[in-house]
């Protein structure tokens, strides 16, 4: 997949068939919308082109203090190209960009792309105040001779399935509606980096990881698949895992409150004298199921104690 940071990159692009949108998670809605992309693209010979942005529009505009990705822009991309995409265009969305009215919007697409056709849901909204719609874009392009195709948004038990629904569904820990609308489990990517070294000394060697940018499920020891990255947008095989996501209160018993969570993940079958160092390594975490609350424990040796029963556990699952 080819990606581009500005209009003058997809200038290559024969008549990409195309469609935009933030696509946050890249759920299953998404999937219907970019796989119809895909599809006129293919039939026609043609390029299938994602514009996406590189930052959320509701942090820019202040919509919200903290609006948190489901996936961060790495993510989004990584799944973007298993869909087959054949390039994403990621533009910077700034004040300027969003003082575009869905007119100038459009006209800039037009112009800078050379769209052999467009692709959108039912429901878009677009340009300066979400002034633009369906009606909007029908104008516009008809006006260019642009063929446009639109989508029914999915629904999910009577809700269309959205980002918004997605992430409340992960800050409330219902993993399993999360899952059915995304159409995968729950995933973190992140980076690898140093931490206290504690899991070693318990003899748990686990990788601290640095999310990118993403909404977390609660607090709480999971079973999970993870897969390290390797090379460029390649990954390994999955290892089976546990994740603990948390602030360790068996060594931290002061924390109280809000804490910044840690996420320590134990790859069960990783061997590192075989396959190197972890540091600075991305590794995807796909979260199957969750296993136990987060507890405090009187001792270490206690701990260490339930660690062996969760590794068993998530041996046997």
């Amino acid at each position: 997949m080819k990606i581009f940071n500005n209009f003058r990159g997809p200038g290559s692009l024969k008549r990409p068939i195309l469609t935009w949108g933030v696509f946050d998670g890249v759920h299953r809605g998404h999937h219907r919308l970019i796989n119809s992309v895909i599809q006129w693209a293919t039939r026609t010979r043609s390029d299938s082109l994602v514009i996406t942005f590189d930052n959320h529009p509701a942090r820019v505009l202040n919509l919200q203090s903290d609006p948190l990705f489901i996936t961060s822009l790495a993510h989004r991309l990584l799944l973007l190209e298993k869909l087959a995409v054949d390039a994403t265009l990621v533009l910077n969305f700034t004040r300027k960009l969003s003082q575009l009215s869905a007119e100038d919007f459009v006209t800039r697409i037009i112009k800078t792309l050379n769209p052999g056709g467009v692709v959108v849901t039912d429901n878009i909204s677009f340009g300066r105040n979400r002034a633009g719609n369906i009606q909007t874009l029908k104008e516009i392009l008809g006006r260019q001779r642009i063929p446009l195709k639109i989508i029914k948004t999915l629904k999910y038990k009577g809700q269309t399935i959205s980002s918004s629904l997605i992430r409340r569904a992960i800050k409330a820990g219902d993993l399993k509606t999360a899952k059915a609308m995304l159409g995968r489990p729950v995933a973190i990517l992140g980076t690898v980096v140093h931490g206290e070294g504690r899991g070693r000394k318990l003899g748990f060697p686990t990788a601290n990881l640095d999310p990118h940018h993403e909404i977390l499920p609660r607090r709480g020891v999971y079973i999970a698949r993870a897969f390290c990255l390797k090379g460029c947008r390649k990954f390994t095989r999955p290892f089976k895992a546990l994740v603990n996501i948390g602030i360790k209160p068996t060594f931290h018993p002061k924390f109280k409150g809000h804490h910044q969570e840690n996420i320590e993940v134990f790859l069960l079958n990783y061997d590192i004298q075989k396959r190197g160092s972890l540091y600075g390594r991305d590794i995807l975490v796909e979260i199957i199921r969750h296993l136990r609350a987060e507890k405090k424990f009187a001792t270490p040796d206690l701990l260490i104690k339930q660690i062996k029963k969760d590794i068993r556990q998530a041996k046997e699952k």
